[in-house]
């Protein structure tokens, strides 16, 4: 006997209709919950990679930090100027 002929000879020895619903209502249950927890570990690991990636990024900073003199945005606007041009 397969598991597919085993549940459909447990199905038919249930004693009434309530009973088959009450069994049909757990099993639709039990698929939510497994989406559900399937979503919990899909998104747990993507944070996880994310946070990685973050530690990662925080560790090279540390690693090997800007001088203290760092001008970001004199960086940016020769960046800016050298791909675009001047732009009035």
């Amino acid at each position: 006997m397969t598991l597919r002929q085993e549940a459909y000879a447990m199905i038919d020895s249930l004693p009434d209709d309530d009973s088959i619903r009450f069994f049909i209502d757990m099993i639709r249950q039990f698929n939510v919950v497994t989406k559900k927890t399937e979503q919990i570990f899909e998104t747990e690991k993507s944070l996880s990679e994310k946070r990685q990636a973050f530690l990662h990024m925080e560790e090279m900073k540390q690693k090997y930090p800007f001088p203290k003199d760092y001008d970001y945005e004199q960086v940016r606007r020769e960046n800016m100027e050298e791909k675009y041009g001047c732009v009035n």
